[in-house]
């Protein structure tokens, strides 16, 4: 009966120890790639907030392509290569394939000779675009413009 009830309080012992690991392990992974992104723009821009809609035209620069009362052109930033931020801003802010945003801004080019969307390597360099360019708008992980200066978070997507 003694080993009954040693096996049973070790097996116990052992789910409870099993538990606590994967929840550890599940919760770091999400740490890790960031659990959303923040959109931001140059502190100096007078907009503090916008909706998902806004943020996509603005982007997009699709009926403005200049900052109201800032007066200054609006300037997309975006990343090099797929990372999970390009992941979430395509899919659920513009909606769009990366085919279709890259096809996009050809197109922009084409027709009206528009700068396309400026490019960066790393949320650090995306971060130091926009906090240099009043009319930057682009986007990192949540926990990258948490503790960056010279921008300010407009919007957040889980």
């Amino acid at each position: 009966m003694k080993d009954f009830i040693y096996q049973l309080a070790l097996g116990i012992a052992c789910t409870i120890i099993a538990i606590v690991l994967c929840t550890a392990f599940t919760f770091k992974g999400k740490d890790l790639h960031g659990s959303g992104i923040a959109i931001i723009v140059n502190k100096e821009n007078p907009i503090n907030d916008l909706t998902i809609s806004e943020v996509k035209l603005y982007w997009l620069r699709k009926i403005k392509k200049r900052w109201p009362e800032l007066n200054k052109n609006i300037k997309p930033a975006d990343r090099k290569s797929k990372c999970p931020e390009q992941d979430t801003f395509y899919g659920k802010v513009l909606n769009m394939a990366a085919s279709d945003v890259e096809t996009y801004f050809i197109q922009k080019q084409y027709d009206s000779a528009e700068k396309p969307q400026d490019k960066f390597a790393s949320d650090a360099a995306m971060i130091e675009f926009v906090a240099s360019e009043p009319g930057a708008i682009g986007y990192v992980s949540k926990s990258a413009a948490a503790t960056a200066e010279g921008i300010k978070v407009v919007l957040t997507v889980e």
